[in-house]
């Protein structure tokens, strides 16, 4: 009957350790399958993210071959022709000529660099504002808004809570975003009222867009971003910042976060 006993004890430990091997065995196996399981899904995700990264790039190549391809055409059909018709008149300059016609000549090439020296002064504004320059955000932001304003298509408030905004290189593309956002309102969304807040929230420089406009529903944005959008989200990119949109009753309201980096 003891040794029945120890028969039974010891049949019981063995069952015992492999019940607990086998649930071990169990575990290593699950925890190796979730692994992969997490491993797939991160590379997923980071391909995923190169993907969105890479069309964030292409949009501004896309942007500034855009833009370049903007001004050469600027310089070519006015600046080059004035060059061109500017050349004309110097070629009717001679001895020869009489005071008279030197004297018209020579008053229609002066008025000829002066139109020249405006579409310059014109372009370099596009390419940079130069109260952008001179004065930063906050002024360059008043001085589009007078521009919108003077239009009487809609109406634009800006508010500046912010004593601390982004560094000076990263200006132009802050101020890019909202021309685009701007532009984006007028086109689309029949709006009469544009709100545009400046404030700052801990280490980050903050701006509030809204309008009052038609809205969108912000499911098919996401799958639709014309180039537009997408030329903000790569700006935003640039810049280390994001953006999110909160629900209103009419139109939408951008709540965009940028880090603020000290030069």
């Amino acid at each position: 009957m003891g040794e029945s006993d120890s028969t039974l004890t010891l049949q019981i430990i063995i069952i015992g350790m492999v019940v607990l091997f086998a649930l071990a065995l169990g575990v290593i196996v699950f925890f190796i399958i979730y692994q992969k399981r997490l491993f797939a899904q991160q590379q997923k995700h980071q391909e995923v993210e190169a993907a969105y990264q890479r069309e964030l790039l292409q949009i501004a190549i896309q942007s500034e071959e855009k833009e370049r391809a903007r001004i050469g055409k600027e310089l070519h059909d006015d600046v080059g022709a004035l060059l061109t018709t500017t050349k004309l008149y110097l070629s009717q300059i001679s001895p020869k000529a009489s005071p008279k016609k030197l004297a018209a000549t020579t008053e229609k090439m002066y008025a000829l660099f002066e139109r020249m020296i405006q579409g310059v002064r014109s372009i370099s504004q596009d390419l940079r504002p130069a109260i952008l320059e001179r004065l930063g955000l906050a002024e360059a932001v008043k001085s589009m808004i007078n521009i919108v304003n003077d239009l009487k298509a809609v109406h634009v408030t800006f508010e500046d809570f912010s004593n601390k905004t982004v560094s000076k290189s990263d200006e132009l593309n802050v101020y890019r975003m909202l021309q685009e956002l701007v532009n984006n309102t007028l086109k689309h969304a029949n709006a009469t009222e544009i709100s545009i807040v400046f404030k700052n929230e801990s280490t980050n420089f903050i701006i509030v867009y809204q309008d009052n406009g038609v809205g969108f529903d912000e499911s098919t944005v996401q799958q639709k971003k014309g180039i537009g959008l997408k030329n903000i989200e790569s700006r935003l990119s640039a810049l280390s910042g994001k953006s999110y949109y909160e629900k209103v009753a009419k139109g939408i309201k951008l709540i965009i976060q940028i880090p603020i980096t000290y030069e």
